[in-house]
Protein backbone atom coordinates (compact mmCIF):
# COMPACT_ATOMS: atom_id res chain seq x y z
CA UNK A 1 0.00 0.00 0.00
CA UNK A 2 1.44 3.54 -1.40
CA UNK A 3 0.98 6.51 0.77
CA UNK A 4 0.36 9.12 -1.73
CA UNK A 5 1.78 11.69 1.13
CA UNK A 6 4.70 9.78 1.78
CA UNK A 7 5.28 9.41 -1.87
CA UNK A 8 5.42 13.47 -2.39
CA UNK A 9 6.81 14.32 0.83
CA UNK A 10 10.02 12.22 -0.56
CA UNK A 11 9.41 13.37 -4.33
CA UNK A 12 9.19 9.44 -5.90
CA UNK A 13 7.04 7.70 -7.68
CA UNK A 14 6.06 4.21 -7.14
CA UNK A 15 8.49 3.00 -10.62
CA UNK A 16 11.27 4.54 -7.97
CA UNK A 17 9.98 2.83 -5.24
CA UNK A 18 9.86 -0.63 -7.08
CA UNK A 19 13.28 -0.12 -8.64
CA UNK A 20 14.87 0.10 -5.15
CA UNK A 21 13.46 -2.49 -3.91
CA UNK A 22 15.16 -4.40 -6.42
CA UNK A 23 18.25 -2.49 -5.27
CA UNK A 24 18.27 -0.32 -8.68
CA UNK A 25 18.20 3.62 -8.92
CA UNK A 26 15.44 4.86 -11.57
CA UNK A 27 17.21 6.70 -14.90
CA UNK A 28 14.88 9.84 -12.74
CA UNK A 29 16.83 9.29 -9.62
CA UNK A 30 20.16 8.47 -10.71
CA UNK A 31 19.60 11.58 -13.43
CA UNK A 32 18.94 14.09 -9.86
CA UNK A 33 21.36 12.91 -8.12
CA UNK A 34 24.08 13.41 -10.70
CA UNK A 35 22.73 16.74 -11.08
CA UNK A 36 22.79 17.10 -7.48
CA UNK A 37 26.92 15.72 -7.45
CA UNK A 38 27.83 17.91 -10.25
CA UNK A 39 26.38 21.24 -8.50
CA UNK A 40 28.00 20.36 -5.35
CA UNK A 41 31.51 19.40 -7.20
CA UNK A 42 31.23 22.88 -8.97
CA UNK A 43 30.97 24.92 -5.54
CA UNK A 44 33.84 22.21 -4.42
CA UNK A 45 36.15 23.33 -6.83
CA UNK A 46 35.16 27.14 -6.27
CA UNK A 47 35.54 26.78 -2.73
CA UNK A 48 38.73 25.32 -2.89
CA UNK A 49 40.16 27.96 -5.01
CA UNK A 50 39.28 30.20 -3.19
CA UNK A 51 40.89 28.74 0.08
CA UNK A 52 44.20 28.11 -2.03
CA UNK A 53 44.08 32.12 -2.94
CA UNK A 54 43.35 32.48 0.66
CA UNK A 55 46.80 30.84 1.46
CA UNK A 56 48.74 32.54 -1.13
CA UNK A 57 47.90 35.88 -0.37
CA UNK A 58 48.77 34.72 3.67
CA UNK A 59 52.21 33.93 2.20
CA UNK A 60 52.91 37.21 -0.66
CA UNK A 61 51.84 39.26 1.91
CA UNK A 62 54.73 37.80 4.57
CA UNK A 63 56.73 38.09 2.26
CA UNK A 64 56.34 41.54 1.50
CA UNK A 65 56.02 42.57 5.09
CA UNK A 66 59.31 40.78 5.73
CA UNK A 67 60.55 42.82 2.67
CA UNK A 68 59.76 45.91 4.25
CA UNK A 69 60.53 45.37 7.88
CA UNK A 70 64.35 45.35 9.07
CA UNK A 71 63.11 43.76 12.36
CA UNK A 72 64.25 40.42 12.93
CA UNK A 73 61.88 39.50 15.41
CA UNK A 74 59.09 40.57 13.59
CA UNK A 75 60.13 39.05 9.87
CA UNK A 76 60.51 35.69 12.01
CA UNK A 77 56.97 36.20 13.57
CA UNK A 78 55.17 36.87 11.07
CA UNK A 79 57.16 35.16 8.60
CA UNK A 80 55.92 32.20 10.60
CA UNK A 81 52.54 33.23 10.89
CA UNK A 82 51.92 34.39 7.71
CA UNK A 83 54.09 32.64 5.58
CA UNK A 84 54.15 29.14 7.21
CA UNK A 85 50.96 28.29 9.51
CA UNK A 86 48.55 30.53 6.86
CA UNK A 87 49.07 29.01 3.93
CA UNK A 88 49.57 25.54 5.60
CA UNK A 89 46.01 25.72 6.87
CA UNK A 90 43.89 27.25 4.34
CA UNK A 91 46.27 25.10 1.60
CA UNK A 92 45.42 22.03 3.15
CA UNK A 93 41.38 22.75 3.47
CA UNK A 94 41.68 23.90 0.00
CA UNK A 95 43.61 21.52 -1.35
CA UNK A 96 40.91 18.44 0.74
CA UNK A 97 37.85 20.04 -0.87
CA UNK A 98 39.79 20.29 -4.18
CA UNK A 99 40.51 16.69 -4.17
CA UNK A 100 36.97 15.61 -2.99
CA UNK A 101 35.63 17.46 -5.49
CA UNK A 102 37.95 15.89 -8.65
CA UNK A 103 37.37 12.65 -7.30
CA UNK A 104 34.83 9.83 -8.31
CA UNK A 105 32.03 9.24 -6.68
CA UNK A 106 30.20 6.13 -6.38
CA UNK A 107 26.63 5.91 -5.30
CA UNK A 108 25.17 2.90 -3.43
CA UNK A 109 21.93 2.40 -2.82
CA UNK A 110 21.16 1.33 0.87
CA UNK A 111 18.05 0.35 2.87
CA UNK A 112 17.23 0.16 6.39
CA UNK A 113 14.37 -0.78 8.31
CA UNK A 114 12.69 -0.31 11.63
CA UNK A 115 10.14 2.13 14.03
CA UNK A 116 10.28 5.48 13.01
CA UNK A 117 11.41 8.19 15.74
CA UNK A 118 11.71 11.73 15.05
CA UNK A 119 13.96 13.39 17.24
CA UNK A 120 14.10 17.64 17.73
CA UNK A 121 17.42 18.87 18.40
CA UNK A 122 18.11 22.14 20.19
CA UNK A 123 21.45 24.25 20.02
CA UNK A 124 22.32 27.45 21.61
CA UNK A 125 25.07 29.64 20.81
CA UNK A 126 26.27 31.59 23.33
CA UNK A 127 28.35 33.79 20.71
CA UNK A 128 24.54 34.88 19.07
CA UNK A 129 22.84 33.94 21.40
CA UNK A 130 20.74 32.00 19.77
CA UNK A 131 19.08 28.65 19.34
CA UNK A 132 19.06 26.31 16.35
CA UNK A 133 16.67 23.75 16.23
CA UNK A 134 16.70 20.51 13.81
CA UNK A 135 15.34 17.20 13.40
CA UNK A 136 16.67 14.07 12.81
CA UNK A 137 14.92 10.65 12.16
CA UNK A 138 16.16 7.52 13.81
CA UNK A 139 15.06 4.42 12.12
CA UNK A 140 16.72 0.93 12.13
CA UNK A 141 20.34 2.58 13.69
CA UNK A 142 20.50 5.14 11.06
CA UNK A 143 19.97 9.37 11.45
CA UNK A 144 18.85 10.82 8.82
CA UNK A 145 18.39 15.03 8.88
CA UNK A 146 14.78 16.20 8.12
CA UNK A 147 12.53 18.75 8.18
CA UNK A 148 9.50 19.54 11.20
CA UNK A 149 7.04 18.85 8.76
CA UNK A 150 8.09 14.40 8.31
CA UNK A 151 5.54 14.04 11.89
CA UNK A 152 2.97 15.12 9.45
CA UNK A 153 4.02 12.28 6.95
CA UNK A 154 5.36 9.33 9.08
CA UNK A 155 3.73 8.76 12.71
CA UNK A 156 5.82 8.12 15.57
CA UNK A 157 6.56 4.43 16.28
CA UNK A 158 5.57 2.78 12.93
CA UNK A 159 7.38 0.18 10.61
CA UNK A 160 9.10 1.64 7.38
CA UNK A 161 11.80 0.58 5.13
CA UNK A 162 13.95 3.46 4.01
CA UNK A 163 15.80 4.02 0.30
CA UNK A 164 18.56 6.02 0.18
CA UNK A 165 22.09 6.80 -1.13
CA UNK A 166 24.53 4.84 1.38
CA UNK A 167 26.82 7.57 3.23
CA UNK A 168 24.68 10.50 2.72
CA UNK A 169 21.29 11.16 4.50
CA UNK A 170 19.34 11.47 1.49
CA UNK A 171 15.90 9.71 1.19
CA UNK A 172 14.98 8.34 -2.40
CA UNK A 173 12.23 6.29 -1.27
CA UNK A 174 10.48 4.79 2.18
CA UNK A 175 7.40 2.27 2.51
CA UNK A 176 5.08 1.26 5.45
CA UNK A 177 5.92 -1.96 7.04
CA UNK A 178 3.94 -2.07 10.18
CA UNK A 179 2.02 0.41 12.42
CA UNK A 180 2.74 0.63 15.97
CA UNK A 181 0.18 -0.86 18.07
Amino acid sequence: MLNQQLMDYFKFDQADLIANQRGLFTEKQRARILSEDTSNRTWGRIGGIGLLFIAAIGFFGAVVACIQDSDWGFRIGFGLGFGCIWPLVWGGLGFGILSSAFSKHEFVLAKVQGRVNIVREESYSSSSHSTTISHELHIGGKEFSVEDDLANVMMQGDEYILYYIADSSEILSAEPVAQAS
